[in-house]
């Protein structure tokens, strides 16, 4: 006599709470993060401030974390943009012994780059490695020489040759772009 038999309750109660508690599961919020955002252009070489960032919350997992500590641009970047590691580079520091000299090096050559500083008389050669990149060309307003670091004894050899225009610059590409042949 299946009629008379009691009705599953437990097991509907059960499949109730089963039903609820996937519900719950699929509604629940989403895990979010800080993640840093700029809310000013910043161009190449320019260091990143503190006023320059806004964190905003973005959901976990989605964007890794940079390094801000002393960050520069390491290209052209635009307001709204997220920071990841790919747009930063650290800043070059000047090696002991050395000293900083301004120099017209292209904009191409990027802090860090190592240069061969070249004067034309006398016929010397000197590697440099750049600290502070160029900004814009000679002709431009917003122009501003790079700072190349040079060892302390060819200072003022390269500097004087920088200023009377007898120096030239040749920039080594990294080593990921160099191709061997």
């Amino acid at each position: 006599m299946y009629w008379l038999q009691r009705p599953p309750y437990l097991r509907w109660a059960a499949a109730a709470l089963l039903v609820i508690g996937a519900a719950m599961w699929d509604l629940r919020p989403e895990p979010t993060t800080l993640h840093p955002y700029l809310i000013t252009d910043v161009s190449a070489g320019d260091p990143i401030e503190d006023g320059d960032i806004e964190w905003r919350r973005v959901p976990a997992g989605l964007i890794a974390a940079p390094d801000l500590s002393a960050p520069i641009a390491a290209t052209d970047l635009n307001s709204g943009q997220p920071l990841c590691d790919a747009m930063l580079r650290k800043p070059a520091v000047v090696p002991p012994g050395w000293w900083s000299v301004p120099v017209t090096v292209g904009s191409h050559a990027g802090a860090g780059d190592e240069v061969l500083l070249v004067v034309v008389d006398p016929p010397t050669t000197v590697v440099g490695i750049v600290v502070t990149p160029q900004r814009g060309d000679p002709y431009s307003l917003n122009y501003r020489p790079a700072s190349v670091a040079v060892p302390a004894a060819s200072a003022p050899l390269i500097a004087a040759a920088s200023s009377s225009g007898t120096l030239v610059a040749a920039v080594r590409p990294a080593s990921g772009e160099r191709q061997e042949q």
